[in-house]
């Protein structure tokens, strides 16, 4: 019972997702019956692109680590082929890093690695000289020039409460971002670059040799422990980005499929410690919790058919036919939670501009013609609106028509005129017969005492 008063935050678009003439394929999101220690996080079905669950989405918070997935997006976006790049580590990158004690996988000034080895242990590592190094090359040698693009790019992509100043994560009071747009770059990310899936989904990775190297290098794990077998693992989970702050919290960014359904997942500040100062992990509770609720509730299902009967409207001059049922313009389907009745839907049709002052429609009637809207609310969100059109095609009545339009020139101006004109003609017509009988007979009458004079 508790999850029927929780149902219910509408989306955005963002998503951009429209099926059959509707809005969002869900607009409406659900929240689930437990705690998440996490302060934002969204959830998508990455299969039908629907946003299922969403906490402060657009809550400002620091992005962490979590920033070097649009450094990804950037780099692939310039570098075609990225195990014949290489790039030099540059004195600016150290200088940059020196003192802010970031993650880092040891690679020094002047070393000459490849482009694929700085993404591998950017995104599974967490290496924020990779990242240094990547931005400072593929920027033509301005890391100031690759933020731009940065920020280009998610706007480009959609957001709007992101700001980068470096393509790091290291703190920074004008760095930020929300849940909502990193999972709009994060399923950027998945969806238009396969590299940054299978680089970002690797769980063991070697480094290859370098010039300062060049007997090998280390072999390095994400840093993700749910794709690891331990207390956190988590089997259906893959990837994708760590990003931990002090002023973030713990950051998450994965994806998980189970039973042929597969989600995208992005939490932003778990807590860094627990009540009695232990090193915190609640961001892979959160996520093994939020993913398995998901799985176990949600299934994509037809909420209305297009051969469901809504309503019918009153039909002038059809042809044996005096109504014609309204049915969606097409099905339309949504991810549906099991514990919800389809009956606490809430049903709104608007026929406002279709109908006549009398509410009817003239015939002829085609079928499939649009007479109005059918709106989906839950708990007073829009869940979809549709199209409203006729079932079946209703024909014209020759002669109920001619007998309406005998009517109409009977009342109309034109035909009062002529009437009128004739009765004021058929009046002078009598009056002047009248007027000139009269004349005869007076006429007569002296022609009849002329003669009786005569005789």
């Amino acid at each position: 019972m508790k999850f029927y008063r929780k149902a219910a935050v509408i989306l955005a678009a963002v998503l951009a997702f429209t099926i059959f003439s509707c809005i969002p394929a869900s607009a409406v999101t659900f929240t689930p019956n437990f705690t998440i220690a996490s302060e934002a996080a969204v959830l998508i079905n990455m299969d039908k692109d629907i946003i299922v669950y969403e906490k402060n989405p657009t809550k400002k918070w620091y992005p962490a680590s979590l920033t070097k997935i649009m450094t990804a997006i950037v780099v692939l976006d310039h570098v075609t082929d990225l195990d014949n790049t290489e790039y030099e580590a540059p004195l600016v990158v150290f200088d940059d890093l020196y003192g802010k004690n970031p993650s880092a996988v040891g690679y020094s000034r002047g070393e000459i690695i490849t482009a694929n080895d700085l993404m591998y242990s950017m995104l599974m590592y967490s290496a924020c000289e990779s990242a240094g190094i990547l931005a400072y090359n593929v920027g033509g040698e301005s890391i100031p020039n690759f933020i731009d693009m940065m920020n280009a790019k998610a706007e480009e992509i959609g957001c709007t409460g992101t700001h980068f100043v470096n393509p790091h994560g290291l703190y920074d009071d004008e760095q930020y971002t929300n849940a909502r747009d990193m999972a709009l770059i994060a399923k950027y990310a998945v969806d238009n670059y396969p590299k940054f899936v299978e680089i970002a989904t690797t769980t063991e990775y070697t480094l290859h040799a370098t010039n300062y190297h060049e007997d090998g290098w280390v072999t390095i794990h994400h840093t993700n422990a749910m794709v690891h077998n331990g207390e956190f693992y988590y089997e259906p989970a893959r990837g994708l980005k760590t990003g931990t702050l002090d002023e973030s919290g713990r950051n998450l960014v994965s994806l998980a499929s189970k039973d042929g359904n597969n989600y995208l997942l992005v939490t932003l500040g778990a807590p860094m410690y627990n009540e009695d100062g232990s090193k915190a992990n609640d961001q892979y509770t959160d996520q093994k919790n939020i993913y398995e609720w998901a799985f176990n509730t949600f299934s994509y299902e037809k909420i209305l058919s297009k051969t469901e009967e809504i309503t019918e409207i009153p039909v002038k001059l059809g042809d044996n036919a005096e109504h014609v049922l309204l049915v969606p313009a097409e099905d339309f389907y949504t991810l549906w939670p099991n514990t919800l009745d389809r009956s606490n839907l809430k049903q709104e049709i608007n026929t406002d501009g279709y109908l006549d002052s009398d509410g009817a429609v003239l015939a002829p009637v085609e079928k499939g013609q649009v007479f109005g809207t059918y709106t989906l609310s839950l708990s007073g969100e829009k869940l979809c609106t549709v199209d409203l059109v006729a079932k079946d095609a209703v024909a014209l009545s020759q002669l109920e028509y001619n007998i309406m339009k005998a009517k109409a020139f009977v009342g109309s101006f034109w035909f009062k005129t002529a009437v009128a004109a004739a009765a004021v003609l058929i009046a002078a017509y009598i009056i002047v017969y009248i007027l000139a009988t009269k004349k005869r007979r007076r006429k007569m009458k002296k022609v009849s005492s002329k003669s009786k004079r005569r005789m």
